[in-house]
């Protein structure tokens, strides 16, 4: 599996427009708002997401990372994958 912040990012986008169906694209999803404001997610989408992206990269998200200062964004989840992938 490609760990790379690039490739981490496109998994994320296409797991949103596959499981969370919005009127965005793969062109027009904004990689920097939170989801969640944008109405591509709700609260259970979120952990959703959360799940996913622990099953994905075989990590794990403890609660205090769940903030819109560490996960608000795909840009900054896509980081913070990045960053749980390089302790593991």
């Amino acid at each position: 599996m490609d760990n790379t912040l690039s490739a981490i990012r496109a998994a994320i986008v296409s797991y949103v427009l596959e499981y969370h169906p919005s009127e965005f694209s793969a062109e027009t999803l904004p990689l920097d708002k939170s989801l969640l404001e944008i109405g591509v997610l709700d609260s259970y989408g979120v952990v959703e997401l959360i799940a996913f992206l622990e099953v994905e990269w075989s990590i794990m998200i403890p609660d205090e990372d769940i903030t819109k200062e560490k996960m608000g964004s795909i840009e900054k989840m896509a980081n913070l994958v990045e960053g749980r992938l390089e302790t593991v």
